[in-house]
């Protein structure tokens, strides 16, 4: 099946783990965890910012998803760029993972928990990985700006 959206693949040390970004993670994140995945974003990022960074969202009225849509693209990007100061919530950053690789070999049907499990424990705070997945998270905002 041919794959749309944002497609990566992040080697490990012995292996490769394949990620993609589009329509369908939505439904996988939301049937695997029960929670919506751009409102677990919005909330992601506020619980776990700094002080500054929760200054940058109120300034900005950054309560919810939809306050994204009013931002213009400058804006957008500033709220973006904060992210990558935020002390990351590893729950959230391994289901957002296991979400992102059980779409990229859609339409198989896999247990989350071994994919979780798949997971190099390093992946929840490596720098390049979570750069990665700031990608992700700008095509999933923008999308919803569209």
């Amino acid at each position: 099946m041919k794959q749309y959206g944002l497609i990566k693949t992040i080697k490990t040390d012995d292996d490769e783990i394949k990620l993609c970004g589009n329509a369908m993670t939505f439904i996988l994140y939301k049937s695997y965890f029960g929670r919506d995945l751009l409102n677990d974003i919005i909330s992601f990022a506020k619980k776990n910012s700094s002080q500054a960074t929760l200054e940058k969202l109120r300034e900005l009225k950054i309560e919810k998803v939809d306050d994204i849509e009013s931002l213009t693209p400058e804006q957008t990007k500033s709220v973006l760029e904060t992210i990558e100061e935020y002390n990351f919530d590893s729950e959230f950053i391994l289901n957002f993972l296991a979400s992102l690789m059980a779409t990229a070999i859609y339409p198989e049907k896999v247990d989350i928990a071994e994919l979780i499990m798949s997971i190099p424990p390093y992946f929840v705070s490596d720098t390049k990985i979570i750069n990665e997945l700031l990608e992700f998270f700008s095509l999933f905002i923008s999308q919803k700006k569209r």
